[in-house]
């Protein structure tokens, strides 16, 4: 990785940092930016509180984003950001001052550098810890037109720094027109037909098992172009309708093809064993989990995120672009099942918000899709994947930003981020 350094040297250009730390341009949001020495080491977003909301519930709150801050290691000083729709005007001092005041409060109590504390307002911009700044705060331009907005293009004469959307429109479905889905449509009715005749012929179902190989599709599936052809999405379309393909197919994105064929072997054993006692999948893996099995575990340990194993960064990547576009090229009843998929691939990245939207789109089109509410439980529990928190084994100190202290912003961004330097809570404050 080639990373493009981005030369931000005051706030405003702090601010044009933010969004792409996360991804996304944060609404109604406190976003805490982590500092393990100079340089950043995570993003964290959290819903902002209601205003006016009891000094207690701000208490609560702030603790909880401090105790989410804790759980990176190393980290020694954090940047608040609160994203708010209240205007500078109507405000007396800085839009939501009560609540970023607690929250810097306890940021400090809990042994963390304030190196400042910002609010972009939806009139301006301004600092809590600066006493001169303007009653009716800094002009929004000053973000819009930072110098960090085009550093990218200018120091590689080819990239340019990713346009954002907002966490609503960064999780719609891409546009695809009517005679792709169409085509689609007619492909994977006709191969869904083959699977339901290949399960009656056991001869025509091991053919056709082979064609349709999870692991070797999996694989494959992240080297086609995009968007892929209609055969190719509706072949992944009908395996990940099968919850244990799904699975697999998911993982084996994450973690890579040796994961996969350990998925895959697993719900084999488990399709046997169905077969021979009648007993339904999820006894069987709940007694398996019960008696101590390690394979049983290992499955379930990824699923939840309770491994500190980080997934592949680039492969998520471009799982995520494929599915959308599978989404989009989709009928909405096949959607679920990739809807769900792309809800764990963000989750795993630490984007619990995007997997959020993700998820509300499944239950939109089947209220009753177990994977979806499984999700949902997990996303409101606001609980990460333990890999977030782990420090990178190739971690030598250069992470994305750096802060001179001595000229206040000094910032160096590498925007081909490592994994893990947006970290995202969805359910904070519920």
């Amino acid at each position: 990785m080639h990373p493009t350094i981005v030369k931000a040297q005051k706030a405003q250009d702090f601010l044009a940092l933010v969004p792409q730390l996360l991804g996304f341009v944060p609404e109604a949001s406190a976003v805490l930016v982590a500092f393990r020495g100079n340089r950043t080491c995570g993003a964290l977003r959290f819903n902002l509180p209601d205003d006016g909301a009891p000094h207690k519930v701000y208490k609560r709150i702030a603790t909880t984003l401090a105790g989410m801050l804790c759980k990176i290691p190393g980290v020694d000083a954090v940047v608040p950001v609160i994203y708010t729709d209240d205007s500078f005007i109507d405000a007396v001092g800085i839009p939501r001052e009560q609540f970023a005041e607690i929250l810097n409060r306890r940021l400090e109590w809990s042994g963390f550098l304030v190196r400042d504390s910002l609010c972009v307002a939806a009139d301006a911009w301004g600092s809590y810890l600066d006493p001169e700044c303007p009653a009716g705060g800094h002009p929004l331009s000053d973000i819009a037109t930072s110098p960090v907005n085009t550093a990218a293009n200018e120091e590689t004469g080819i990239k340019t720094v990713r346009p954002l959307g907002t966490l609503q429109n960064g999780a719609d479905p891409i546009g695809v027109n009517l005679a792709t889905q169409e085509r689609l449509a007619r492909i994977y009715r006709r191969y869904r037909h083959l699977v339901a005749r290949a399960e009656n012929s056991p001869p025509l179902f091991s053919a056709f098992g082979i064609a349709l190989d999870p692991v070797a599709i999996a694989e494959e599936a992240l080297t086609w172009p995009n968007p892929p052809t209609e055969e190719n999405a509706a072949a992944l379309l009908v395996l990940v309708q099968s919850p244990p393909n799904r699975d697999q197919i998911m993982v084996q994105f994450a973690f890579g093809h040796d994961e996969g064929v350990r998925a895959h072997d697993i719900n084999g054993r488990y399709a046997r064993l169905q077969h021979e006692t009648g007993r339904s999948l999820d006894d069987l893996v709940a007694e398996e989990i019960d008696i101590g099995d390690p394979t049983a575990a290992h499955t379930g340990d990824i699923m939840l995120g309770l491994q500190c194993e980080r997934p592949d960064i680039d492969r998520i990547r471009i799982a995520i672009t494929l599915l959308r576009t599978v989404v989009a090229m989709a009928s909405r009843s096949a959607r679920p099942a990739p809807l769900c998929m792309l809800a764990w691939l963000s989750w795993a990245l630490g984007s619990g918000s995007v997997a959020g939207f993700f998820v509300d789109q499944a239950l939109a089109i089947d209220s009753q899709y177990s994977m979806a509410i499984l999700l949902e439980l997990l996303l409101d529990s606001g609980h990460l994947p333990e890999w977030a928190f782990a420090v990178p084994r190739d971690d030598d100190g250069d992470d994305d930003v750096a802060v001179d202290e001595r000229d206040g912003y000094e910032l160096d961004e590498d925007l081909d981020q490592d994994w893990g330097e947006d970290f995202d809570e969805r359910a904070a404050g519920r």
